[in-house]
């Protein structure tokens, strides 16, 4: 059965803006201490969808703003099955629409802000595609691919996933292993691409000591999970028969971490050798930085260009 958090979440942040106050309630605070996730209502327009959607189409059919090409690319058109499952990482660097959302620095404060962190910087996106039949994704947790990268290496990221479509229990909605933020950290290895399948949190759990309890929750178009990086999710199958299940996935770092030693291969072609996290690699979205503006101006120079053109005869 699905739980309704997330009408509780709504009213008591609706309350919260009535009165002024800051982007997150107490109540919330507290359920993403306990739990390791939070839902968070209109975290993007519905303009801001929209272009999304269209962008994942170009992404997919390898049209890039500026050129780049994926850190990640899974699955290719005309090659890759239909139904597969489909992701691309760090589309901002090539696409306006996906660089509006990841560097929008009130999305980088509430980041900060439920965390307690001065800053934030961006280290990396996912652009998620679920069609109709797709599998699911194996449990795993975030902390494995991102935070153990950098040090101080606690708490140093959180994870917003930005439902593109009424994401439910039949197109495989996120799901969360309850609390699973506080277990010991586990020395298994899961994996984001294996599949559906509970077994590791299972292991986990088992290894913790406690009970597994999984959390879903429907997840409206333009809202939002926050999730710590060690609580540990995955997703069914896409058993709906016509309806996708699209999302974007923002990775926030602190802005003050530094790389470990030795880096994993994907995170280490961006350490210079000096621990560093430099801005153009991974730009400070919170408060902004030089880069992100950069980066913006970018996208609106290219709009405003687009939209100057004189019309062809």
């Amino acid at each position: 059965m699905l739980h309704s958090t997330l009408l509780c979440c709504t009213a008591a942040l609706a309350a919260a803006k009535s009165r002024g106050g800051p982007s997150w309630t107490a109540a919330q605070r507290e359920h993403f201490a306990t739990n390791g996730y939070v839902l968070q209502p209109d975290v993007i327009r519905p303009e801001d969808r929209d272009a999304l959607v269209a962008a994942f189409e170009r992404l997919f059919s390898g049209e890039f703003d500026t050129g780049i090409y994926p850190d990640e690319w899974h699955w290719r058109e005309g090659i890759s099955k239909p139904d597969a499952f489909r992701e691309i990482v760090n589309a901002w660097k090539f696409d306006d629409s996906v660089a509006a959302v990841a560097l929008d620095a009130s999305i980088g404060k509430r980041a900060a802000e439920l965390m307690g962190w001065r800053g934030a910087r961006l280290a990396q996106d996912d652009v998620l595609w679920k069609p109709p039949g797709a599998q699911g994704v194996s449990y795993h947790t975030d902390g494995k691919y991102i935070s153990d990268n950098f040090m101080p290496r606690d708490d140093n990221s959180v994870t917003v996933w930005i439902a593109l479509d009424d994401a439910d229990e039949a197109s495989g909605v996120v799901e969360y292993a309850r609390g699973s933020h506080r277990w010991p950290r586990a020395s298994a290895k899961a994996s984001f691409h294996d599949g559906a399948g509970a077994d590791p949190v299972t292991t986990a759990a088992a290894a913790a000591g406690v009970e597994l309890v999984v959390d879903r929750h429907e997840v409206p178009a333009c809202s939002a999970v926050f999730h710590h990086q060690d609580v540990w999710h995955g997703s069914a199958a896409n058993v709906s028969p016509d309806r996708p299940r699209r999302a974007l996935g923002l990775h926030y770092i602190r802005d003050d971490v530094k790389f470990r030693r030795d880096p994993d291969y994907i995170y280490g072609r961006y350490d210079l050798g000096d621990g560093v996290v430099h801005d153009a690699f991974f730009p400070r979205v919170y408060p902004a930085s030089p880069m992100r503006a950069r980066r913006l101006g970018v996208t609106v120079d290219r709009r405003r260009s687009s939209s100057d053109a004189a019309p062809s005869s």
